[in-house]
């Protein structure tokens, strides 16, 4: 047999292989595909001539699968079932419109998903897919249709909302009042650091709260930090020490009382969060919803 090329064979001729390998009949394949034997063996012999392997051997009533021909068969069964997956997954997107929202992890877990029921009540005909990511969003390789990230330099070339500019406040759980007097709380706690790498200095750290409230920074105490805002809100809510939250992003904790504040001086982030999307997606069913939707959220007050 010649040599096989990387050329992939027709999708008719592999799925004549799969019909006959299926039935165990050139014969019964022919009736199937509405084509004559010869032409289901020219098929096969075509197949296996492009792959430098025999597929079929025959036998006295029908053919059989070689060894090769059994692996090829399972490499092209999957591939037939994934093409059928596609085809019912783009039947329901085309039955269903659907918009992708693309968000910072924290953003998408603690401010966006508390309100998901609304969006359903705001546009009820169309489906949500929310992915939470640090990466920066790539619109012509990704499904995304919105993205909401963090300061007004992000996105230039797109169309964009300012949100919200959040701020931070502190605060701690009531597991952690018991264990320390309210008013040495904060000299004597563990404290919750962020580290956000480059973005970090647009976000008030511990120093720059007690600067601002005036105040002396206590000495060094245990402490724990944290590259993602949603795992320091988890330890606060544990009780592992006091953070620094960002209010829009604790305010479902607050509102459960997981978490308390215990002062009230608050600093201002030092960059808004900003939903930006391409003209395409304004094409979109329910993508004007969509904006006047988390518009609508960010002109809630927060807790």
């Amino acid at each position: 047999m010649p040599m096989h090329t990387s050329r992939l064979p027709k999708i008719s001729v592999i799925h004549a292989f799969k019909v006959a390998a299926e039935l165990g009949s050139l014969a019964k394949a022919a009736a199937q595909l509405a084509l004559t034997p010869a032409a289901v063996s020219q098929q096969i012999r075509q197949l296996e001539e492009q792959l430098g392997s025999t597929l079929f051997v025959r036998t006295q009533s029908g053919v059989m699968l070689t060894e090769t021909g059994k692996e090829y068969l399972r490499y092209v069964t999957e591939a037939f079932d994934i093409l059928h997956l596609g085809q019912q997954n783009i039947r329901h997107a085309a039955a269903t419109p659907k918009l992708t929202l693309y968000a910072l992890p924290a953003l998408a877990s603690k401010w966006i998903m508390p309100q998901l029921s609304q969006w359903r009540e705001h546009c009820p005909t169309v489906d949500l897919c929310l992915h939470g990511t640090h990466a920066p969003v790539d619109f012509t390789a990704t499904p995304a249709d919105f993205v909401i990230c963090f300061g007004e330099d992000r996105y230039p070339q797109l169309d964009r909302q300012w949100l919200f500019t959040d701020e931070v406040i502190p605060v701690a759980s009531p597991l952690l009042l018991t264990r320390y007097p309210q008013a040495a709380l904060l000299k004597h706690a563990p404290l919750i650091h962020l580290d956000w790498g480059n973005e970090g200095r647009f976000l008030p750290d511990w120093r720059s709260w007690f600067q601002a409230r005036g105040v002396p920074e206590p000495s060094p105490q245990p402490a724990f930090s944290f590259n993602l805002t949603s795992l320091a809100i988890d330890a606060a809510v544990a009780g592992a020490g006091v953070l620094l939250g960002q209010r829009r992003l604790i305010s479902a904790e607050l509102s459960r009382g997981d978490l308390v504040i215990i002062d009230e001086m608050s600093l201002p982030l030092s960059k808004p969060y900003m939903l930006a999307w391409p003209q395409r997606t304004l094409n979109q069913p329910g993508s004007e919803a969509m904006i006047s939707w988390l518009t609508q959220l960010a002109a809630e007050r927060a807790t």
